[in-house]
């Protein structure tokens, strides 16, 4: 690996963060100046910011940088799903002018919190030092806690902000004491640096205090079970563009925080592993299992996304090449999914139509293209072949296996099954007969070109998978050789 450890400043690192910070102050400092229906101009600033942001990532692809006293740490993994974040922030702005304007919520505020939230989520994906990781971490979610009240004068928006907000600043309060208590143990919060404390029983329970609580706060983020009540009622009271946001977004960045602190925490602590199975298989379970009873499709998404934690979950505890490589990959695919799903919803929302399962039914009558896009969404959540959700859990299953993690494997095969029923059950409802007449209604034609990204790059990804998981691979293979070059074994930590 072409490694460059530097004591000099490495502005490239840093610049996909700064451009989208740049570009979120332009559109902030824009806003004031527009009218309320010229916002469209705040979108191409947006789409221009990101693009460039996206051409910074790619400046990194194949490099690794450590720069900025080795608080910024530009690599792969980092790039990779930086692309993803940047990837589902351009489809969100594209998916939420139209929605906003049907809706009456038009705050010239929404589009630099979309952007600061992103460049929060960079910031997680661009380090390896605790402070900052907490940092992004808080610009990302106090953004989303303001999102998700955006619709004021509806009640339910309200209390999923005030629910995701409080339960958010506990989450915050366990990490950020689990940093200090790593801190305490180890003397640095570079978790590359990481050494386990031979001998010393006090720093050993201060290290498994700090995983511990460490899990907790980015459980939370994870939407894994029992960390995870918040995301039904916020996923169904939030706006829905902020849901598909929230859903893609927090998703990638929690997951690309914990696929560096598993590799480097995993192998010293035995704990950190046992908890990660708990958690994978609980929100595998429960996650599909409350899917399967729900009649609101949002709240339906909500818990299969809880489910979907639980699949991405078995690439941490198997922490193995394939398992990582199959996480990067199943991360693209995953917001494609979601933010495209939740663009159909908002579709519903925005002509007036509500977006319980019933309410689906018939929408081929409606709009045949919504109708056929929502379906290649959902057929690509239950892992239906040639899609990439198919590959994406093959990939996971794949990696359980190699790691002799079988209960996982048959319960990742098992629950997918599960989860199948209730997306096949919302597609065969797009096509049914509607109950009540019902009133064509057109997709515009910036939402229209969001939803033909996400299909196409699902199905291409799903005939040419290769064309993702060589870089995937590669990202894997790299993040793995920065491990702590004194992390004891397994064996080591069990003595």
């Amino acid at each position: 690996m072409d490694a460059l450890v530097t004591p000099e400043v490495e502005w490239s690192a840093l610049a996909p963060i700064g451009v989208v910070v740049a570009t979120a102050l332009l559109t902030l400092v824009l806003e004031l100046f527009l009218p309320p229906t010229r916002r469209t101009l705040l979108i191409v600033i947006g789409l221009l910011g990101l693009a460039l942001a996206a051409y910074f990532q790619l400046a990194t692809w194949q490099g690794f940088v450590v720069t900025f006293g080795a608080m910024v740490v530009a690599d792969s993994l980092g790039s990779m799903l930086g692309l993803a974040v940047l990837g589902a922030t351009a489809l969100t702005l594209l998916v939420s002018e139209d929605y906003l304007q049907a809706r009456g919520l038009r705050y010239g505020e929404y589009y630099p919190l979309v952007l600061f939230a992103s460049a929060g989520a960079l910031a997680m994906l661009t380090t390896t030092n605790l402070m900052v990781m907490f940092i992004g971490l808080e610009m990302l979610s106090l953004a989303l806690y303001v999102l998700s009240g955006l619709s004021r004068t509806e009640a339910r928006s309200e209390e999923s902000a005030l629910k995701y907000f409080l339960l958010g600043a506990f989450a915050s309060a366990f990490l950020l004491y689990g940093i200090a208590l790593f801190y305490g143990a180890q003397g640095t919060v570079d978790i590359r640096t990481m050494a386990f404390p031979w001998g010393d029983a006090s720093a050993v329970a201060l290290l498994t205090a700090s995983a511990i609580l460490i899990l907790i706060g980015l459980a939370f983020k994870a939407s894994l079970v029992p960390f995870h009540l918040w995301t039904p009622d916020v996923y169904q009271g939030a706006p829905t563009v902020a849901t598909a946001y929230m859903s893609a977004v927090a998703k990638v960045a929690a997951f690309g925080v914990l696929i560096r602190l598993t590799l480097s925490v995993a192998p010293a602590l035995e704990l950190w592993g046992t908890l990660l199975w708990w958690l994978s298989l609980l929100s595998m379970i429960v996650g599909n299992a409350a899917a399967l009873l729900q009649r609101d499709a949002k709240r339906m998404l909500a818990y299969s996304s809880i489910a979907h934690a639980g699949y991405l979950t078995v690439g941490l505890v198997s922490a193995n090449a394939t398992g990582v490589a199959g996480m990067i990959y199943y991360l693209v695919a995953y917001s494609l999914m979601t933010v495209g799903a939740f663009a159909v919803l908002g579709l519903m929302a925005r002509a007036g139509d509500a977006t319980t399962v019933d309410a689906l039914q018939g929408l081929y009558r409606r709009s045949p293209f919504a109708a056929h896009t929502m379906a290649i969404l959902l057929l690509s959540l239950a892992g239906i072949p040639p899609t990439a959700g198919f590959w994406g859990k093959w990939y996971l299953f794949f990696a359980a296996v190699e790691a002799n993690q079988w209960l996982l494997a048959g319960v990742l095969a098992l629950t997918s099954v599960v989860g199948a029923a209730y997306y096949l059950r919302l597609v065969f409802s797009l096509y049914a007969e509607p109950r009540t007449p019902t009133v064509a209604w057109r997709v515009p034609a910036p939402v229209s070109a969001a939803l033909l990204a996400c299909v196409l790059g699902l199905i291409g990804l799903g005939v040419l998978p290769a064309s993702l998981t060589d870089a995937a691979r590669h990202a894997a293979r790299q993040v793995m050789v920065e491990l702590p070059a004194d992390a004891p074994s397994d064996a080591q930590a069990r003595k």
